[in-house]
């Protein structure tokens, strides 16, 4: 029936429980047609979605989607690979002889897109809970497939190893986004093999590969708990259009490393997931990240300033190191910082001085911040200890949010002027018995929304001062 399909542009089929293949063979006539090169030639639109006894797409010799941009694999969990070789009941004996040998070889190398299937248009690809296969892509792809690849999600494929093959590195030009989460037996983005002889020679002297994503802008990877490397070979990447950067729940990789360090210095164990230096992220405008323990030479400026030149968004989130606030270093390695936010972490202040002059320098390192968002900080006590004055610090914030901070006290030191500040919210600080000082509510030219809610103790919005906050804000158009 393939040959009468020459039209077909989109192709849903969802919610199908007992479909194990949408193509099938029957008779040995339409097998034997089967065995040719067979093609979708306007087929545009491709999703596949809960159907949870799909164990291929095909059977047959070769597949071309010539014109698809779209592609879903959604709760497919029984998928072993896209485009298969073997009859059905040839995979269930291939599957009970390799249990009676107790050997899983075979079902160790299935991917789900083989050397059977091309996708030379593919533009967005899209996989949400993945079957038993181990890669995503066989080494042997076709030379023409996923060169048009601009977006790949890949979310809850448990038994997930590599994303691509090494060879594959080359194909990934037009990438623009790129998302990966929640697989939890996944290794590495780019399989450990494919090298060829002299590339071979190049690990064994110390000589990196390298790779380039020239498009990629947006980068997500999220719950890996097994992910311990970009890539096990020896290597260097360069992210030039990368703007966007997620990287949380991957406990076992060191996210960033100085690429100065000999990359002999780094156990085979425990490698890092970028090696930086003032080239590889030239654009990177937005990044968030998650606390673990390799986390130590960012946490601590070990990495210049020029690494993150561009840095405007930064979010930190799940903190377990025992740590009093952010260090100095750390927060005056980005010059150009507008946003920063903080979500659960044992910080009892969020900005500290150290030494002599430093206090103005800190200060000056926050005069880019235009947003303050601070959630879930049990052990806050100040956002800024009263000692230090930095009175440049703050002048440009335009929204400060501060949720779920139980033992703040008071927002700011009395020294600390809003003159710019245009949104205040606080809920949930049990803590607050007073929000501002009367000084610091002088300098509340700008505010148009302030909301206080849910604050248990809170006896006073401006400390020992009857006069409306209006009176400083008169431009104060929404108060909660």
């Amino acid at each position: 029936m393939v040959e009468f399909l020459v039209q077909l542009k989109e192709l849903f089929i969802a919610n199908c429980k007992n479909v194990e293949e949408v193509i099938s063979v029957d008779g040995f006539a339409e097998a034997e047609s089967l065995s040719q090169i067979l093609c979708f030639p306007k087929l545009e639109i491709l999703v596949l979605d809960d159907l949870p006894k799909l164990r291929r797409f095909c059977y047959g010799n070769y597949f071309e989607f010539p014109f698809l941009i779209g592609f879903r694999i959604k709760k497919c969990s029984a998928l072993k690979t896209f485009i298969s070789g073997f009859a059905i009941e040839n995979e269930t004996q291939i599957a009970q002889r390799g249990v009676e040998d107790n050997s899983t070889a075979v079902d160790d190398s299935l991917s789900l897109f083989n050397e059977k299937v091309a996708f030379p248009s593919l533009e967005r690809l899209t996989i949400i809970g993945g079957g038993s296969w181990r890669n995503i892509c066989h080494d042997q792809f076709h030379r023409d497939s996923f060169c048009k690849l601009n977006l790949l999600w890949v979310h809850d494929c448990d038994r997930l190893l590599y994303v691509f093959p090494f060879d594959m590195r080359g194909r990934l030009e037009k990438l623009e986004e790129m998302g990966i989460s929640c697989c939890d037996s996944l290794e590495e983005i780019f399989e450990p093999q494919g090298l060829n002889v002299s590339e071979l020679q190049a690990v064994t002297t110390n000589q990196s590969v390298r790779f380039v994503f020239p498009n990629l802008q947006i980068l997500r990877l999220s719950m890996l708990p097994k992910l311990k490397s970009f890539c096990s070979r020896i290597h260097t990447a360069e992210w030039p259009s990368l703007k966007k950067m997620c990287v949380y729940g991957c406990d076992k990789v060191e996210i960033f490393a100085s690429e100065n360090l000999n990359f002999g210095e780094t156990s085979i164990n425990q490698q890092s997931l970028f090696w930086v230096n003032e080239v590889t992220f030239p654009n990177l405008e937005e990044l968030e990240l998650e606390w673990n323990d390799t986390m130590k030479e960012i946490w601590h400026g070990q990495l210049p300033e020029k690494f993150f030149c561009k840095l405007k968004v930064l979010k930190l989130v799940f903190f377990l190191e025992e740590s009093a606030a952010l260090p100095h270093c750390f927060i005056q390695s980005l010059p150009n910082l507008e946003k920063l936010v903080v979500k659960c972490a044992p910080f009892n202040h969020i900005f500290q001085c150290e030494g002599h002059g430093d206090e103005e320098r800190h200060g000056l390192a926050m005069t880019q911040l235009i947003k303050l968002k601070l959630v879930k900080l049990p052990e806050l006590a100040h956002i800024w200890k009263e000692e230090f004055q930095p009175r440049a610090a703050f002048f440009n914030l335009r929204t400060l949010e501060v949720q779920e901070c139980g033992k703040l006290k008071n927002l700011v030191p009395s020294s600390v002027s809003f003159a710019n500040l245009t949104t205040l919210e606080v809920s949930k600080c049990h803590g607050l018995i007073n929000l501002i000082s009367s000084s610091t509510a002088k300098s509340l030219m700008q505010l148009t929304k302030m909301s206080v809610i849910d604050c248990l103790m809170i006896e006073e919005i401006i400390a020992a001062m009857v006069m409306a906050v209006a009176l400083f804000s008169p431009n104060l158009s929404f108060c909660n």
